[in-house]
């Protein structure tokens, strides 16, 4: 008696598309009723997804000059670049680059992504993810941003995530000098508090 029901129903619908159209139409209408079926059936986990992302920190813009401004004056550092990270959609953008004379816009907006066929890179990446502080001597552009480091005269840099744990990575910041820091726990100490220092938590 289904099966009769069911073969009644399809002829009717097979009746009825007799043009491109309103093929197309019940094809969206039944998309439409599938994704609402789908959010009715799974609005608790939408839901709960929704109120966690609202915990997840953000970079706190009104900090991110001090920031920098601590890392120029406690490493002496030639630059600090603080980036925008988003591991699932494997971005990695520049947000402020600075010098010594203050903020440069030239490359800011750039996406430098995070995974790239640069093996350096990523293995620094990796290292970011599990909560440590890379730092080596850098004398070959990693990304096209690296051509403008190398132009300031840096061969070393360190790169921290924030916050500067393993739980989350929602930012990145990276500085460079000239030569190496003689003293490379109290840069690796200044970089844990600013990286601290741009976590904003979320409602």
């Amino acid at each position: 008696m289904a099966e009769e029901k069911l073969d009644s129903t399809l002829e009717k619908v097979l009746a009825y598309v007799d043009s491109p159209f309103k093929l197309i139409a019940i094809i969206v209408m039944g998309l439409v009723a599938f994704a609402g079926y789908f959010v009715w059936q799974n609005q608790t986990v939408l839901i709960g997804a929704y109120q966690e992302s609202k915990k997840m920190p953000t970079i706190y813009e009104e900090r991110v000059d001090d920031a920098a401004s601590v890392l120029f004056k406690q490493t002496d550092a030639r630059f600090v670049a603080i980036f925008k990270v988003n591991p699932i959609l494997g971005t990695r953008i520049l947000h402020r680059l600075y010098t010594k004379d203050g903020r440069s816009k030239e490359m800011e907006g750039l996406d430098v992504g995070l995974f790239t066929a640069n093996v350096a890179n990523n293995n620094d990446v990796v290292k970011l993810m599990a909560g440590e502080t890379p730092c080596s001597s850098y004398l070959r552009p990693q990304s096209e941003l690296g051509i403008w480091y190398i132009s300031q005269g840096v061969s070393f840099t360190c790169r921290i995530s924030v916050p500067p744990d393993r739980s989350r990575f929602i930012g990145q910041i990276t500085a460079g000098w000239a030569e190496q820091p003689e003293n490379m726990e109290h840069v690796v100490s200044m970089l844990e508090i600013a990286a601290t220092m741009l976590v904003k938590r979320g409602n």
